[in-house]
């Protein structure tokens, strides 16, 4: 089957080809160089949405997202050359508060000690008293071409080393999901291919690579819901904002984990309801105000989010005389409502 590709320069679309042969050739052409080096950066750029250097300009390749879904399932299953590459990367918990800093953040820059690329898998080893692999990233953004890097002092537990970091070259990654097991600790890699210490990135292949996978299932973002809860009142459909700490991954699963996947007002379990389908979904609301929220503001996902079915999760962002209704308030009406049928 024919793969369209569209080739963008520096954002300004170039060319649109029906296939990557056609693609390859016409951007050999257009930059004077052999066709054969042209198929790789192409594949990749439309597999893993990674952009291609040339002098100064930046090409991007485009191609309908299941057609890039499904190419990207054939290159790992075959570990072919153009596959993402995994990574394991050492931080250092007595430098860096990772947790703190991926609940409040949906993305991190990270150092560029390498030439990460987008697609590519990071396992991060939390190294001090730790010693395990806990968190999955994935590289958004290989070279972060942009001049809006965050250094959040807050984060950081080694002043020096907060002072280093400003300045260089940063990856910017999202995360994918997060675990604590035993099964992961330094000893157990040891036991399953590592060799030495974790003193630096390396790239990860054969039986460790696949061990350290194989305890990393979920996608904490696959659950995380749009911006907007639609709403449905008189046949009008309306949104209702919700802010970022209800979207963020790591504090959603910290939440869920403590109270279970079970509207906190309502009592509804989509798994007991629809079942199978219905696992572990639920949104995940923010009990404090935006208003109330200050700068610095750091979430408790414990004490600060809950999880609410949607029908409940619009209402409580809703207001009534214009103040939000509260969990408790919503929990009252519900069993009023109820005590009287």
């Amino acid at each position: 089957m024919p793969t369209p590709i569209t080739i963008r320069k520096n954002e300004q679309l170039l060319y649109e080809a029906t296939n990557i042969q056609e693609a390859a050739g016409y951007l050999a052409d257009y930059l004077n160089i052999k066709k054969t080096k042209c198929y790789d950066p192409i594949e990749r750029g439309y597999v893993y949405n990674i952009p291609y250097h040339f002098k100064r300009d930046e090409y991007r390749f485009i191609t309908p997202l299941e057609i890039a879904a499904n190419r990207r399932q054939e290159l790992e299953d075959r570990d072919h050359k153009n596959a993402r590459r995994i990574w394991l990367v050492p931080a250092n918990p007595n430098e860096y508060d990772l947790e703190r800093a991926f609940t409040h953040y949906e993305a991190l820059d990270w150092k560029r000690s390498f030439n990460y690329e987008n697609g590519d898998i990071l396992f991060l080893y939390v190294s001090g008293s730790v010693k395990k692999v806990r968190y999955k990233v994935e590289v958004i953004e290989g070279l972060v071409q942009t001049d809006d890097t965050i250094y959040d002092q807050s984060f950081w537990v080694d002043q020096e080393k907060y002072d280093q970091s400003i300045g260089g070259d940063k990856t910017r990654v999202r995360l994918v999901d997060v675990v604590d097991t035993d099964g992961l600790s330094l000893y157990q890699l040891r036991e399953h291919g590592l060799k030495g210490n974790i003193q630096g990135s390396m790239k990860l292949t054969d039986e460790l690579r696949d061990y350290i996978m194989s305890f990393f299932q979920e996608d904490l973002s696959a659950e995380i819901y749009p911006d907007e809860v639609p709403e449905m009142w008189e046949g009008e459909q309306r949104t209702i904002t919700v802010n970022s700490y209800e979207r963020n991954p790591l504090s959603r699963k910290q939440c869920i984990n403590h109270y279970g996947a079970e509207c906190q007002v309502c009592k509804m379990n989509f798994e007991d309801t629809y079942g199978e389908v219905g696992k572990e979904f639920i949104h995940v609301h923010h009990i404090k105000p935006l208003h109330e929220i200050q700068k610095g503001y750091h979430v408790k996902p414990k004490e600060d989010l809950i999880p609410v079915c949607p029908n409940c999760h619009a209402m409580l962002h809703r207001k009534e005389d214009g103040v939000y209704l509260t969990v408790e308030d919503l929990k009252e009406r519900l069993g009023m409502k109820i005590s009287t049928l």
